[in-house]
């Protein structure tokens, strides 16, 4: 819904974590924000009519895909990731369904006049942010967007901080704040999204396994099969890590400087990169004969 903006003496100071919120309710600080479901509709940009129509079109193209594989068609890498891509999306519709859409103005929370001003917030810390070295300013804008996403990191974006913005996943630390009465449980926000993400990478890269008998060279054929193993297998090393490191039970392992799920972050990068290529390269080669041919019962059924 854009997030609960924090405002003291008439100013916005930033935007609020859930945490801090309840923390600030509980404290008597700002009053619990009534909100209905009528006004989370209302900001809704996107309506079933518009959604529907989305989905058809990735029921159209599933069903297009079956129905050449039923006719042994031959099917091309491009529609194999844009199968890995439409299942992708189905997850992500079926998650974020009733989801708000590009919020622009957030919820005000006005702080109580007798109330003591915060002196520090999640988004607004006032301290350098910039790496101590180029090694670690690298580091930082790689690994850092993935550390938000899981919900472990607890220093916020210097460019959330100064926009104040809050990410549409994740992106606040989910573990400062913990509720003695069982309401909040540690870590359990980032655990949440950390298994979903993963799950998500696993089965982008299942369905590129589809193109493993895919007409290739013997090289290319080898990276295919290699890359698209490595999307399924780095985000299970990433998982493990990633829970080694908030539990703090298993002993933490460097390699060259690196955690193991940084450098899995790095191999599936990689490899994603690397299966472009080839999806590029195999447009540009010689197709199967076949490629070009409909089915032809989906002829005559009307379609976007």
């Amino acid at each position: 819904m854009g997030g609960f903006m924090l405002y003291v003496d008439g100013m916005p100071r930033a935007t609020l974590t859930s945490n801090e919120l309840l923390e600030f309710v509980r404290r008597g600080s700002v009053d619990m924000p009534v909100i209905t479901e009528a006004d989370i509709e209302d900001r809704s940009k996107g309506d079933g009519l518009s959604k529907g129509i989305a989905i058809l079109q990735l029921v159209w193209f599933v069903s297009q895909l079956v129905a050449r594989c039923i006719q042994n068609l031959p099917i091309t890498l491009l529609e194999i990731d844009t199968l890995a891509v439409a299942a992708l999306t189905c997850i992500s519709y079926a998650l974020w369904w009733k989801k708000p859409k590009d919020v622009g103005c957030p919820y005000i929370v006005h702080l109580k006049a007798n109330a003591t001003p915060p002196d520090l917030l999640n988004y607004d810390y006032n301290r350098d942010f910039s790496p101590r070295s180029y090694y670690e300013r690298i580091r930082g804008h790689i690994f850092y967007p993935f550390v938000c996403l899981i919900g472990i990191e607890a220093n916020p974006s210097p460019r959330a901080a100064c926009y104040r913005r809050v990410p549409s996943l994740g992106g606040y630390n989910a573990c400062k704040f913990d509720d003695n009465g069982g309401l909040l449980t540690r870590y359990r926000v980032g655990k949440i999204i950390l298994l979903s993400g993963c799950f998500n990478g696993m089965v982008f890269g299942g369905i590129h396994c589809l193109g493993w008998n895919y007409c290739f060279t013997a090289t290319q054929s080898t990276l295919w099969r290699a890359t698209s193993l490595l999307v399924i297998c780095a985000p299970v090393v990433i998982s493990l890590d990633t829970l080694s490191l908030m539990h703090r039970q298993w002993p933490l392992i460097k390699i060259f400087g690196l955690y193991p799920g940084q450098i899995a972050t790095l191999i599936y990068i990689t490899a994603c990169i690397t299966l472009i290529a080839l999806i590029i390269l195999s447009l540009l080669q010689s197709l199967p004969t076949g490629v070009y041919d409909t089915v032809a019962w989906t002829a005559f059924i009307p379609h976007l």
